[in-house]
């Protein structure tokens, strides 16, 4: 039996002190003495009954002992490892801030992740909230667009898998009364809406279906952003009448704070469909479908019960619903879009910096870790196990982690603010929302502790291993020889980084080629000095075409005598602004097209005022374009772009045929379209990432519609004219706000915001990874120097020149940069792959920028070892060789 007790100790107990595993030996011999006692005095002998039993004592009494020894243990090791750094200040500050900057780096593009893909939807059980697309049948599951009144009717009507169905159509409403006229984002919506978003009113009541009825009393609801800012918070509000696009609406209720779906909404008033809208308007793609899924019911199924409604429409009509089927997708899938593999590829740069980070410190740690050999050496001579040397190497780099992780959060504080505060032009939804909240402290806190035990236990494990005490012991700091086995960690630490610099640069350098191939597209307009802002004409005052045209004629007449104006013009709407109004050709040269024709022509239609072409320097190449005499009641118009002409002519001479739309732009008459009399550039607007869109220009003054941009070519600076500006509309109408004022320019920096602002992050990590890189090769190299310091002068006094140790020294950074580099380009050929969707124009393998970022490379690591290389070639030969 006390063999038996020998044995479990030994094997429960290796890394206690030789101290506490006597006292626990004795403890149990005490122990097992007593069992046997008691048991013998039973008048039994039960050999297994007694060890079992004084092994339950035994453990008991040992971890009351253990966990008193650990707390202590841990304590004296926290003493030391603070006493440590700080009689090393320098060593102490540049790994802190080094981990400070990785750390903060990740918790501050976590955040944005946190952000836009993971923090939950603050709607009730909103993974339950999906939103349904009509989509083509040939891609039946793809993210597809808007539907129309009539296959939302049915769908709402037919649907048996969602509680509630809702149609959402966002738009800027003009608001009037109590403070000036502004222009404020918002959303027409059913009744049904508030109810799929399971967000009851803070204040007042939501709209119903009974908002729904033609003819019943005007309403709205406010968010709680708008409540606060226009109306101070008062409560009273609820009741009060306000004007909203010229017609008094009664408001009905208050939100909850930070309820704003559509995003940026701050108001919501209801669609209300006539029997018209839902009897012809089967083709006219508008309206947004947001549902919540019955309970007991799944995704899944609603997909299945949604495509068999979209099967039953194309059979039933097929000339508006042909080769159409229907999606369904969660909510946040639907409005991150493609943003998800973005925010995730930003993720993992930043990731790859703190790897860098980590090998970095794992560097700075080895080194002064192996410079303290000798106290480590007296420690275990005294006694000192290597569990013991290791643990007290490793609390020193969670003291170290933890404190690059509290400075990190500071940083990420800052940062995370900056990121909310861009622009939401950018495209990335819910950004704004950016902060610190604890999920992002938590994981910082995580991305700490790993960091540490990362970079802190190789270097804690070999600067432990000490074969020889005595030998160690009696060694001076500068006599010895670098430890070939140590040598090899470092160096394959500094590959290791210069690998995952070179993934970081690959990675930058392609998004860089990409932007700059993006910003060299010619967008077919001249964007240099163009002042623009939108209007929308309220219907109660200007309900005829002739009033709608007289407006603006009135406005274009003053804005073109204003100082510096060259010319001003208005279209439906200005290219680059996210404008889509796509209309099928319904027949050419009065001939009826079949449903298969129409379905190839689709064009997207501009309503504009004749000097819009001279504006925004859009030539038209043959033809004229629109005069003052395109007015109602002449004979209708119409400019066709370069590919919309090839598009329905197939390179025929387009000039006086005749072009009808499937529309008639709501005004009641003729369809729009006309004789063509011109062939106008075509023109990227969309940005210079997407392929150019056919399109017809209609003459605004034939068909006057009601929301309409301007935009005024300019000899000084833009900006100057937005106060005389105003003071025109306001003269005009009072109560007619302008809004989107911005440049031209502006409007086209925002196409491009999104890429921009991946490669200037990615850019960011990529110099960052490029730096920490060429230190820690500096790093290596100077310690190797004086390591190697006695042996250097030994070469210089037997004859070696200073260039052979130059190059001796050089050497060595060029075998460990090529290394790192050629690893490096092989993990990039692999990894560029994920940016494939972020290229424009650009393959992930390209030749160039794969070269550049090699040759590159190795040029910094060949300056970072020149330094330490230097000071090498000039070490004096006698005062070496004075060294112990």
């Amino acid at each position: 039996m006390l063999r038996w007790c020998d044995l479990v100790i030994r094997t429960a107990s290796p890394l206690v002190p030789d101290d506490i595993r006597a006292d626990w030996k004795r403890e149990w011999r005490a122990e097992l003495a007593y069992a046997c006692a008691r048991e013998l005095k039973r008048g039994r002998r039960m050999p297994l009954r007694c060890m079992w039993r004084s092994t339950g004592a035994f453990f008991h009494a040992a971890w009351l002992r253990w966990d008193r020894w650990r707390i202590e243990m841990i304590l004296q090791d926290l003493k030391h490892a603070i006493r440590a750094l700080r009689a090393k200040p320098g060593f102490t500050l540049v790994t802190f801030l080094t981990l400070a900057i990785g750390i903060g780096g990740n918790a501050a593009i976590f955040g944005a992740v946190n952000a836009v893909l993971l923090r939950p939807l603050p709607y009730p059980d909103a993974d339950r909230i999906v939103r349904v697309f009509k989509t083509s049948i040939k891609l039946p599951d793809g993210v597809g667009g808007t539907t129309s009144p009539p296959d939302f009717a049915d769908w709402r009507r037919d649907n048996t898998v969602f509680a509630e169905m809702a149609g959402v159509l966002e738009g800027q409403y003009a608001l009037t009364g109590e403070g000036a006229a502004e222009q404020v984002p918002g959303a027409s919506v059913t009744g049904g809406f508030f109810t799929v978003m399971g967000v009851p009113a803070a204040h007042g009541r939501t709209l119903t279906t009974d908002d729904d009825a033609i003819g019943g009393p005007n309403v709205v609801v406010l968010s709680d952003a708008l409540w606060t800012r226009r109306f101070g918070a008062d409560v009273g509000v609820i009741g009060r009448r306000v004007t909203l696009e010229g017609v008094s609406s009664e408001v009905v209720g208050v939100m909850p704070a930070g309820f704003n779906f559509p995003l940026q909404s701050q108001l919501w008033q209801p669609i209300r469909f006539t029997a018209k809208d839902l009897e012809t308007q089967r083709g006219a793609h508008y309206v947004d479908a947001v549902a919540r899924i019955k309970p007991g019911s799944t995704i899944d199924q609603a997909r299945a019960n949604m495509r068999t409604i979209a099967a039953r429409l194309a059979e039933q009509f097929p000339s508006t619903n042909r080769n159409s089927s229907a999606s369904v997708h969660p909510l946040r899938d639907a409005v991150v879009g493609s943003v998800r593999q973005s925010m995730f590829v930003l993720l993992g740069a930043v990731g790859l910096v703190l790897l860098i980070v980590c090998v970095n410190v794992a560097g700075l740690v080895l080194v002064r870790a192996v410079g303290r050999g000798r106290e480590l050496a007296v420690r275990m001579a005294v006694g000192a196990g290597r569990f013991a040397l290791v643990r007290g190497l490793l609390v020193e780099s969670l003291v170290l982690g933890i404190a690059g992780g509290i400075g990190g959060l500071a940083l990420a504080s800052w940062a995370t603010t900056a990121i909310a505060s861009l622009d939401v032009s950018i495209g990335v939804p819910m950004l704004d929302q950016t902060r610190l909240d604890v999920t992002v402290v938590g994981f910082t806190l995580v991305v700490s502790v790993l960091a540490s035990v990362l970079f802190g236990t190789m270097p804690a494990w070999h600067a432990s291993s000490i074969p020889d005490v005595a030998g160690r012991i009696r060694e001076e700091g500068g006599s010895t020889s670098a430890d070939p086995r140590r040598q090899r960690m470092r160096s394959a630490l500094i590959v290791a980084e210069t690998m995952l610099a070179v993934v970081l640069l690959v990675g930058a350098g392609l998004l860089a080629r990409s932007f700059s191939k993006l910003l060299s597209v010619d967008l077919g307009i001249n964007a240099e000095g163009i002042q623009t802002f939108s209007l929308s004409l309220p219907e109660a005052r200007y309900a005829t075409p002739i009033e709608r045209d007289e407006f603006m004629r009135e406005l274009l007449r003053r804005a073109d005598t204003l100082p510096g104006v060259e010319s001003a013009a208005a279209a439906f709407d200005i290219p680059l602004t996210s404008f889509n109004y796509g209309i099928t050709v319904s027949a050419l040269d009065g001939r009826r097209l079949s449903d298969e024709e129409q379905d190839r022509m689709t064009l997207q239609v501009r309503v504009v005022t004749p000097e819009f072409f001279a504006t925004l320097g859009i030539p038209v190449l043959r033809g004229r374009a629109f005069g003052d005499g395109d007015r109602i009641g002449s004979e209708a118009v119409a400019i066709l772009s370069e590919s919309a002409s090839a598009r329905l002519f197939a390179g025929a001479d387009p000039m006086g045929h005749q072009v009808t739309l499937g529309t008639r732009l709501g005004q009641g008459g003729i369809p729009a379209g006309g004789s063509v009399i011109g062939i106008a550039r075509d023109v990227h607007d969309r940005g210079p990432a997407l392929p150019v869109r056919p399109t017809i220009y209609v003459a605004h003054g034939q068909f006057p519609v009601d929301f309409f941009s301007v935009a005024l070519k300019t000899r000084g600076e833009p900006s100057a004219l937005v106060e005389p500006l105003r003071k025109i509309v306001a003269d005009l109408n009072a109560d007619l706000p302008m809004f989107r004022v911005r440049t031209l320019d502006q409007i086209v920096a925002t196409r491009v915001a999104q890429p921009r602002l991946y490669t200037v992050l990615i850019g960011c990590f990529a110099l960052t990874a490029v730096l920490l890189a060429a230190i820690g090769l500096y790093g290596v190299l100077a310690y190797a120097v004086g390591q190697r310091t006695r042996e250097i002068g030994i070469r210089l006094a037997l004859g070696a020149n200073r260039a052979e140790v130059l190059a001796m020294v050089m050497g060595q950074a060029g075998k460990l940069a090529l290394a790192g580099v050629g690893a490096g380009l092989v993990a990039a050929l692999l990894a560029s792959r994920v940016l494939r969707s972020q290229l424009f124009e650009i393959a992930p393998t390209d030749a160039v920028t794969y070269g550049a970022v090699g040759a590159g490379l190795l040029l910094v690591s060949l300056l970072a070892s020149w330094i330490p290389a230097r000071r090498a070639s000039r070490i004096d030969p006698m005062s070496a060789l004075r060294q112990d």
